[in-house]
């Protein structure tokens, strides 16, 4: 099973994108999961899309959280695509 993927849409000067970036990079800290960040203000398409909403948080290519996030959260996002990446979830 391989790792989710998360990326973090971000732009310089942003607290809340400070914030959520510190609090994913503590969450995942030791876990092995690479965090990305894309900074919109280096793309006009992310600019006009993101530009009223960052930081946005995506992981493995579904939007879980804008503005803010809890870690109790962002651990059930993270809980949440695990067994879409191993293939199913397990049936209880």
């Amino acid at each position: 099973m391989s790792a989710p993927r998360v990326l973090l849409y971000t732009k310089p000067g942003c607290h809340l994108c400070d914030d959520m970036r510190d609090l994913v990079r503590a969450v995942l800290r030791d876990s092995g999961v690479v965090v990305a960040e894309r900074n919109i203000a280096l793309d006009l398409d992310e600019y006009d899309r993101y530009k009223h909403d960052i930081p946005v948080l995506m992981i493995d290519g579904l939007e879980v959280a804008r503005h803010r996030i809890t870690e109790a959260a962002l651990m059930a996002a993270l809980s949440d695509a695990k067994p879409a990446i191993g293939g199913g979830a397990s049936s209880a």
